[in-house]
């Protein structure tokens, strides 16, 4: 008997015990499917991520403002009262060897309105350099440049979704803006950033619904952050007004956020660690700041992904097991109940190696169509949970080859015992079996 006429029986065995065959294959096409639905959600989760990282800059290391509190925030107030400062920057900035660029942001809390009616957008000020950084492009007119920053001039940039709350489908070019008591004139309006369908990261946040103003601006004339709340009562409103009327120089101004855009990817550790350093010393041991390296948080990504695809492989491969040992079972039972047929062949003059092609043949037969089976589900699997869960799926071709592999190495494996089993009947017992 030739390999395809052993294929055709193998089908044709397949057919005449619908039943018994689907069974047979339900361990193979659950663990195929599971195999690649799984691996297609870590991808996309992978790909997601990755994305998200590069919106933050490879080459880049953020540090953040630090909200203290109890003992420490006490302290804070003693040695460092205005935390992340203006002047932190010019220190990165002389000491750090590799730092290419230093951009300040800071988010100030300001009604934001062009009618009555305040919208939900968030204020920024920094500097030049920024949409750079962060990777975005001006879709209308242009970004905040030296002499905005350095003239304190009455301008601001829109971002998409903040243009479409404060203008709809006008053009905003030229228009005002007023933020808290500042009427400022629109010079540019940001492309729309996507960010993914869930940000995989809470340092990332969404740019579309900031508006961007000079830093000078936000640095003199918004006194209050977003992070600190307004008090209602008469003695901390003194304590406002107090601080208003001394209020901090440039230097000493506080800020919410510091980029620094090192050399290349290799410098961000290094980098870190002298930034470390130089704010450890001017806020006198007080970390009311943490540092962000998003290339760190890329490989930290990856071993998790990394360890996510050994669990989830791990729990995959308890399936094909099964669906294999099932196989082993129906192939046993197969060798009995067709221990007539055997004899015949043997007798017109089949080899045992012919039996055992014939019976590893149709093993593979059932694990390939089941591999099949479950390669169409895993991908049905992994589309609807893109569509209904909202999380971001990628098929692997990889995946897909590999589970199909899997599959036909399970047919060979638990299909052999079987096969030697009926390579071993006597042909003259087995043709008086009945």
């Amino acid at each position: 008997m030739g390999v395809f006429d052993a294929i055709r029986t193998g089908l044709s065995e397949l057919l005449s015990h619908k039943m018994r065959s689907v069974l047979t294959m339900l361990g193979v096409i659950f663990g195929v499917a599971a195999v690649i639905a799984m691996v297609s959600i870590g991808e996309g989760a992978k790909q997601e991520a990755l994305a998200q990282i590069r919106l933050m800059g490879i080459d880049v290391v953020h540090i953040k403002r630090a909200v203290t509190s109890g003992e420490l925030a006490d302290k804070a107030q003693e040695r460092s009262p205005y935390g992340l400062r203006y002047s932190d920057c010019e220190s990165i900035r002389d000491v750090c060897s590799y730092v290419r660029k230093v951009v300040p942001l800071r988010e100030v809390f300001a009604d934001v309105r062009v009618g009555e009616t305040p919208v939900s957008v968030k204020v920024v000020g920094t500097t030049e350099g920024y949409d750079t950084l962060t990777h975005s492009k001006v879709e209308h007119g242009r970004f905040l440049n030296e002499r905005d920053i350095r003239d304190r001039l009455p301008v601001c940039v829109l971002g998409a979704a903040a243009k479409r709350e404060l203008f709809g489908f006008d053009d905003a070019l030229g228009k005002t803006v007023k933020i808290g008591r500042e009427l400022l004139r629109v010079i540019g309006v940001m492309e729309p950033k996507e960010i993914g369908s869930a940000k995989a990261l809470s340092a990332l946040r969404d740019l579309n619904s900031d508006v961007y103003i000079p830093i000078t601006i936000s640095l003199s004339d918004f006194q209050v952050s977003s992070q600190e709340s307004i008090p209602s009562d008469y003695i901390k409103l003194r304590q406002i007004a107090w601080r208003l009327r001394n209020r901090p120089s440039l230097d000493k101004s506080p800020i919410s956020e510091i980029i620094v855009q090192v050399q290349n990817e290799a410098a961000t550790v290094p980098t870190a660690s002298v930034i470390r350093s130089i704010l450890n010393r001017q806020h006198r041991g007080i970390r009311d700041y943490e540092i962000i390296i998003p290339a760190e948080l890329l490989r930290q990504s990856q071993q998790t992904q990394r360890i996510f695809n050994i669990v989830m492989a791990a729990i995959a491969s308890i399936s094909l097991l099964v669906g294999g040992i099932g196989i082993m079972n129906i192939m046993l039972a197969t060798v009995t109940q067709r221990t007539r047929e055997i004899g015949v062949r043997r007798c017109i003059g089949a080899t045992r190696w012919d039996i055992i092609r014939q019976f590893m043949l149709e093993a593979l037969v059932i694990t390939c169509v089941g591999g099949l089976i479950g390669i169409a589900l895993g991908i049905g699997g992994a589309r609807a949970i893109s569509i209904y869960a909202n999380w971001s799926t990628v098929v692997s071709v990889q995946a897909v080859i590999m589970s199909f592999g899997v599959s036909a190495f399970i047919g060979i494996v638990f299909g052999l015992y079987p096969a030697a089993r009926a390579a071993q009947v006597d042909p003259i017992e087995a043709l008086r079996y009945s």
